[in-house]
């Protein structure tokens, strides 16, 4: 890998970086401007920022590890991924747009009629996406410049610092216009590897390796395809962008082709890591698969290239979660009368989320076991009364009530006694379940009462 030329370019990023959150800033008057962008984003934009924020360091890092253990298994996570956004597009994300609403968690207000509610459904949304910005982009961004040779405490705080500052100047328009820059160049790079790797080993043949599944047996699909197709559904990110969407067939249309394009993208870091598996690669203590792939079968230049790609993809979720971290704040949690006091008090929560996750990283280390602790804890509590917000005709709030208590009873006792079903399964049943007994006693007090009438 050239050091030089991977320094040049990464000066050129966060010079652009800062340039694109200049010009979104004099753009952005108050703080729906600052958090919805004016509701005008179009499909092209709008698929492109889906693509980026969900392209992370998890999909393209993360799955090349897995594949390098386990074989091409692993495709169940982006397929998990791909499979929510297509729900989306079936009416899910439409009907969030014809709602014109800030957060995910005001569902719980205009719906379920509940302040309480809504702020008790934004905790939990903002505590997940926090453990997912230290452990999906802050851990691992610090981890990958220190694999590579910048293993200082200056260097990345450096670059994170520019990451939080072009956020805070131009909020939400800006981590768009970043995510289409980084989608097409993350595309490029990944084309160029592609196209490489077919020149450089054309007898490779995936079919050669074999499929090795966990120590307990079975394939995991519940953690790689169950938990983030549902979890795409509560996502405040993913519903920032549509709630910031120009109407609501921009939305099916964005999800559609955003996720083919994370399908298809997420393939080369698997086919990557199994590459490697069948190559006999040697990955060094601390070291990455994907990096060491790559550098063993492109040149150092191709290397450098496909090194910035890979920090463009961590970026790219890390600005999202910073600005759906600081909406949920902003909308569910304070208002001001003034828009200007708004956007003001918007840019300190964003600038601030971003200095406390700095911190935080230094204080973990375990990812895989963090991301995992973020998505099943907003899952288990949060999708049912979500999903029911969204189809139901007369969701009543006692049901909500029911389904997040009996989500987080089931969340809370399958941790302390582990079961051989797995216990996501169960969790999101007793959850449903807590909604229908919910559903069922309104029903029942219903005619009780209208009996006390009549009589």
């Amino acid at each position: 890998m050239e050091m030089k030329l991977f320094l040049y370019i990464l000066a050129g990023m966060g010079i652009v970086y800062l340039i694109i959150g200049k010009l979104a800033r004099s753009a952005t008057k108050n703080k729906q401007d600052y958090f919805l962008g004016k509701r005008s984003l179009g499909w092209m934009a709008l698929s492109l920022t889906l693509l980026a924020t969900q392209l992370g360091g998890g999909t393209v890092m993360g799955a090349a590890e897995e594949a390098y253990k386990q074989g091409w298994i692993v495709i169940l996570y982006p397929l998990g991924g791909c499979i929510g956004l297509l729900l989306l597009a079936a009416g899910f994300g439409a009907k969030l747009r014809e709602r014109n609403l800030s957060t995910i968690a005001e569902l719980f207000e205009t719906v379920y009629q509940s302040k309480v509610l809504r702020k008790v459904a934004s905790l939990l949304s903002i505590a997940s996406m926090f453990l997912i910005l230290v452990g999906a982009t802050a851990i691992p961004m610090r981890k990958f410049l220190g694999s590579i040779g910048f293993d200082h405490f200056s260097i990345f705080l450096g670059f994170w610092l520019i990451i939080v500052l072009y956020t805070v100047m131009g909020g939400f328009k800006a981590t768009v216009n970043t995510d289409i820059f980084q989608a097409l160049f993350i595309g490029g790079s990944f084309l160029l590897i592609l196209v490489m790797v077919i020149i450089g080993i054309p007898t490779f043949e995936t079919s050669s390796t074999p499929i090795t599944l966990p120590a307990s047996g079975g394939v995991p699909w519940v953690g790689w395809l169950f938990m983030p197709m549902l979890f795409i559904f509560i996502e405040q990110d993913m519903g920032q962008r549509c709630f910031a969407a120009r109407c609501a067939k921009t939305v099916t249309r964005a999800t559609i082709i955003a996720a083919a394009s994370w399908f298809i993208l997420s393939l080369l870091p698997i086919y990557l890591g199994v590459l490697a598996r069948n190559m006999g690669i040697t990955v060094a203590q601390g070291g990455s698969v994907l990096m060491t792939t790559v550098s063993a079968i492109t040149t150092p230049a191709v290397t450098t290239v496909f090194a910035c790609a890979i920090l463009m993809a961590i970026i790219s979720t890390a600005d999202s979660l910073l600005c759906s971290i600081s909406s949920n704040i902003s909308f569910d949690f304070r208002s001001a009368k003034k828009s200007g006091r708004g956007l003001i008090a918007a840019q300190i929560i964003t600038f601030t989320t971003g200095m406390v996750a700095v911190v935080v990283s230094y204080l973990f280390d375990n990812v895989v076991s963090m991301l995992v602790f973020s998505y099943e804890l907003s899952v288990s509590i949060l999708f049912v009364p979500i999903l029911m917000a969204i189809i139901c005709k007369r969701p009543s709030q006692r049901a909500a009530i029911l389904s997040m208590i009996l989500g987080a009873a089931s969340f809370t006792i399958f941790r302390i006694w582990p079961l051989s079903f797995p216990r996501e399964v169960i969790t999101i049943a007793s959850s449903f379940g807590g909604f229908w007994l919910g559903q069922l006693l309104v029903a029942r007090q219903k005619r009780e009462a209208l009996a006390e009438e009549v009589s």
